[in-house]
Parts: C-alpha cells; structure tokens; sequence
C-alpha cells in the first residue's frame, strides 16, 4: 500500500484527483492539500511514499517545492501546462499528468509508481548483514571473513598465462 498526499490549488482538480486516488486498491490517501506549505507539514508528519503534485500554485510552485526536500518521496506531477515536463523528469519525477487526465492514464501512472515502489522494497530487502563470503580457489570454496581482509590486490595475466577452464 502507497500512502500518498495530492497537491493542486484548484478544488475541482483535487477532488477529481482525490476521487481518482480511492479508486485504485493500492494507494492510501493520507491527506489533500491546497499548497505545498500543507503538504511539507504532512511529510513532517507521516512517512508518504507518492505524491501526486501540482506545479502552477501561488507561494511556492510546485517544483520548487521538490527542490526544498532532501529525500522526496516519488511524485506524479499533474498540471496543465506541458512545458515543464522535461524538467519534471530533470527532477526525477516518476511521471508527468497534463490535465486534464483521463482515468486510464492516471492509472498507468499509479502502476508505474506501484512498481518502482515495490522494486525499491525488494532492493533493500536484499542487502544483508552477512560479514563473509565464499570464494572459489582451485575447485574448493574458501570463507572469506570481510574483517580478516587487510588488503585486496589483482594480477592482470598477460600471454604467457595459462588458461584454465
């Protein structure tokens, strides 16, 4: 589940996007927010995962907004205007809504966060806190205690090596 805020000035826009949120199974909708001040307050307040975001708002727009955070969460900027897209993307964001959005676009972009979310958890997943590892040296596995390591050197063969497979 993607806990998610929406940000857009426009009341009509943020009930349509807020209408667009309960629909899909997989985002929960936290809070919606009139400008990007409320919304600074949520993330303060709540671990958010995606934010779907306006750009044109009077204050602060909002990729400046984006540029004021130092871990944003994913976002899906939603605007009018198609000239920012680029920097949009400048800015990492996972997609780019011109309004006005039709439901199926909408929700290829929810997929599209959706997925990028979930691969992220699995990365992090991944990580280990093993401290060895096994190395192959003449058809036996050696452990190697990543403590125990001094140094690490490499030897480049040149023609006179022999190849061994």
């Amino acid at each position: 589940m993607l806990n998610c805020i929406a940000v857009d000035d426009e009341k009509l826009v943020l009930d349509l996007l807020v209408d667009n949120i309960q629909q899909v199974p997989f985002l929960h909708l936290v809070k919606r927010c009139k400008n990007a001040m409320e919304a600074m307050a949520i993330l303060h307040e709540e671990k958010i995962d995606l934010i779907f975001l306006d750009i044109q708002m009077p204050g602060l727009s909002g990729l400046q907004f984006i540029e004021t955070l130092q871990n944003p969460p994913m976002v899906i900027l939603v605007t009018a205007y198609k000239e920012y897209a680029l920097e949009g993307f400048n800015m990492n964001a996972v997609d780019y809504l011109q309004k006005p959005v039709s439901f199926e676009r909408f929700l290829k972009a929810c997929n599209k966060a959706n997925e990028l979310y979930n691969f992220q958890q699995k990365s992090s997943a991944v990580k280990t806190d093993q401290d060895y590892f096994f190395v192959y040296v003449e058809y036996n596995q050696v452990k190697v205690v990543i403590s125990e390591i001094l140094y690490i050197a490499a030897i480049t063969c040149n023609s006179n090596c022999i190849n061994r497979r």
